[in-house]
């Protein structure tokens, strides 16, 4: 089957080397005209949970028309660089199925945009580092979840696509649990981790970071009773152990001088408590902690 993956940090190129193993032909659309060329030329190095170096070689492009179309396309990129490229996902036929790997419930509304007739929504669990260009590190294994957004076919994605021995994958019913136990999830971690500079580990070894964690995941529970039906504090203790070890997304942009998530995560997050007439005062103060910081911050990609 040909892949099409748009954006190849950690997980675009995580999600690319797993499904290589799979014998899928897999082309990637990247905004570095350098980036591509190194992939072409080296391919993708995966460095497994295990240790096990596995190198697949891969096609990759800075031009959308030179990707095929007859193809799976998933697009793995952070919120606020979709609107780049809004005319070129418009562009795809209307039969294109695309898979929309998330962090945030801005990408939800954002997505209506598009008349496809096939969409699906993935989050991703697992913790991965992009040690360059071409070398991605998997370190925690967790589970990806995928859901359709929009489904007007008869038949869904084929999820066999997505399984292999370190990359498990299941299919939900409703995109918007799966995202909004995924931003719970990064709405307890993430900022805590990006304004102390610690791994997600700390948040369980330092008393002080721990109970704020917990904390703000009570605070969160409060103004959405709903999510207790797929999140319990033990699995956002679970995710801390798993990639104990990981540095925050939120975390790796602040230490690259990228423009964080925060409010695709935490600021959709906040605005939704707000129609509830309920507010978040303990989540409100990292984000505009996050905010300072990215302010403070140096020049965003």
């Amino acid at each position: 089957m040909k892949v099409v993956i748009v954006g190849a940090g950690a997980i675009g190129l995580l999600i690319g080397s797993y499904l290589s193993e799979r014998n899928h032909e897999i082309t990637y659309i990247t905004r570095s005209t350098v980036q591509a060329e190194k992939l072409r030329l080296q391919g993708i190095t995966l460095i497994q949970p295990n240790g096990e170096k596995v190198n697949t070689q891969v096609q990759a492009f800075t031009d959308f028309r030179l990707a095929p179309t007859e193809a799976l396309w998933i697009v793995a990129v952070k919120f606020h660089q979709l609107t780049n490229l809004e005319k070129e996902l418009q562009s795809l036929s209307l039969s294109t199925t695309l898979v929309f790997v998330q962090n945030g419930l801005a990408h939800l509304k954002w997505i209506n945009r598009l008349k496809h007739q096939d969409i699906y929504i993935a989050t991703i669990e697992h913790g991965a580092v992009k040690q360059d260009a071409t070398t991605v590190l998997h370190k925690g294994v967790g589970l990806t979840k995928i859901a359709p957004h929009i489904m007007t076919s008869k038949a869904p994605i084929d999820i066999s696509i997505f399984q292999t021995s370190f990359f498990q994958s299941e299919m939900v019913e409703d995109a918007y649990t799966i995202v909004l136990r995924k931003v719970v999830l990064n709405a307890c971690i993430n900022p805590i981790t990006a304004i102390l500079q610690i791994k997600n580990g700390e948040l369980i070894t330092n008393s002080h970071a721990f109970h704020l964690m917990k904390s703000i995941f009570e605070e969160i529970l409060l103004s959405f009773p709903e999510i207790s039906q797929t999140l319990t504090f033990e699995d956002v203790k679970e995710l801390c152990v798993k990639t104990s070890q990981n540095y925050s997304s939120m975390l790796q942009d602040r230490l690259n001088h990228r423009k964080s998530e925060i409010e695709s995560i935490v600021g959709v997050l906040l605005q939704m408590a707000a129609t509830k007439e309920r507010d978040l005062p303990l989540l409100r103060t990292l984000y505009y902690l996050v905010l300072a910081l990215d302010e403070k911050g140096e020049s965003f990609e």
